[in-house]
């Protein structure tokens, strides 16, 4: 028997459960089952794949643990405002169907995500603690609040909910319940930096202070962080690349250093990737402002090479802007910057930056434009795009989130005092 493509898998899955008990495909022997699990790529396949029958399941089940420790590459989905704007209620909207999925997600925060991470979303709480919350298992991890915080900050909401800038995980808390890192951007402009490994008490501050000859000194302000190849790097809006060195061993302070220098270049905002090939890649995007009306009215993107994983030259004098990506389309916004091969999900755009509008880009027919496709080839906006309507104007900003399956025994086995709070509401 051959096997299907990829592409023509999704199509066909609805056919095979309806048919199954006809065809005598419930028998299939378990061996070609499992070659066939292998090549569904898409959480929803496999979840369909487990549906079909009980005998179906019972493989489906088998590979699970599998799947979940190979990471198994899956398309980020856009958490979006639920239907009728209700608080504690989220719906998922999938980029390859451009659509709403049609089913809603609990999520016990009417306020910004400061973060979505390997499946989890960070949240900031009244006493400026971060809330790990995995919308797909229920469960929350309550790390310790963040310290320093000014009066004024704490007095408005609209401050409070956008001082912590970003929250990026190193790992999968439910995979790594004991060996997993985080690091918080913040005060805004992410001129502050903290940090915390599970089972820590309270948060590291990182010195962000860049010192040069003569005295002089610099305090970096950044906008992405990436855990890349277990280490944690930042890059500041100017493009400069830094590590961030909190290793326990270390006879100085935790602080950053600089890996590479600044990318000259005036942009809005920066973005650290790691490409499906391993390369490190920086993103740079552009935005021009109509100041008569006082919106964003036109985006555009740079991506430049920074490292290569295959092991060429590597250095200061051989940063360069590439002008594709390939079959690669990343995803980026306030979560921690994904990448996927376009070619495993049919309807996904190669060679193109999905990115969350984090700024009022002025109103279109339909309402507020909160995610939009850039092609690098062509340099232009895809067909594809989603608004807020006029009436979610006011709901908490769209995030990417990476779907993820989870094995109970995975997520029963933790360290504390990172506390964690099992939500059963539904």
């Amino acid at each position: 028997m051959q096997l299907r493509p990829q592409k023509a898998i999704s199509s066909t899955m609805e056919d095979a459960i309806s048919s199954t008990f006809v065809s005598g495909w419930a028998w299939l022997p378990s061996d070609l089952l499992y070659l066939i699990v292998e090549k569904l790529i898409p959480t929803s396949d496999y979840i369909r794949f487990g549906a079909v029958c009980k005998h179906w399941q019972s493989v489906a089940l088998l590979q699970k643990q599998r799947r979940l420790k190979s990471r198994q590459q899956q398309l980020p989905m856009l958490i979006i405002p639920s239907k009728d704007n209700i608080n504690d209620r989220r719906g998922l909207y999938s980029v390859t169907h451009g659509k709403n999925c049609g089913f809603e997600l609990y999520v016990p925060y009417n306020n910004r995500c400061c973060g979505s991470s390997h499946g989890w979303l960070a949240c900031v709480n009244d006493n400026f603690g971060v809330n790990l919350f995995n919308p797909f298992t229920k469960h929350t991890i309550l790390l310790p609040p963040l310290t320093e915080v000014p009066q004024d900050i704490r007095k408005h909401a609209y401050r409070r909910d956008h001082y912590i800038k970003k929250v990026v995980l190193s790992a999968d808390p439910s995979l790594f319940p004991n060996d997993y890192e985080v690091v918080a951007l913040f005060d805004c402009h992410g001129t502050r930096m903290a940090h915390i490994k599970s089972g820590d008490n309270a948060w590291t501050h990182i010195d962000q202070t860049i010192r040069y000859f003569y005295g002089l000194h610099q305090i970096i302000g950044f906008d992405d962080v990436l855990y890349y190849r277990g280490q944690f790097l930042a890059v500041s809006r100017e493009g400069g690349v830094f590590s961030i060195n909190v290793s326990n061993g270390s006879t100085h302070k935790p602080h950053v250093s600089i890996v590479l220098p600044i990318v000259p270049s005036i942009d809005d905002k920066a973005y650290l990737v790691e490409s499906s090939q391993g390369d490190l890649l920086l993103v740079r995007k552009f935005q021009s402002l109509n100041y008569n009306e006082c919106f964003i009215e036109n985006f555009s993107f740079k991506v430049f090479n920074l490292f290569s994983a295959s092991g060429g030259r590597t250095g200061p004098e051989w940063i360069q802007e590439i002008e594709s990506i390939g079959d690669d389309a990343f995803f980026i916004g306030d979560n921690q910057s994904m990448c996927v091969s376009a070619s495993n999900f049919p309807g996904c755009q190669p060679n193109s930056i999905y990115f969350c509008i984090d700024d009022w880009v002025g109103v279109e027919a339909q309402g507020h434009l909160d995610m939009a496709v850039f092609n690098l080839e062509n340099r232009r906006f895809g067909t594809r795009y989603y608004c807020l309507s006029r009436s979610q104007k006011n709901m908490p900003p769209s995030i990417w989130i990476l779907p993820t399956m989870v094995c109970k025994t995975c997520s029963t086995r933790r360290r504390t005092p990172c506390r964690i709070v099992h939500k059963n509401t539904a």
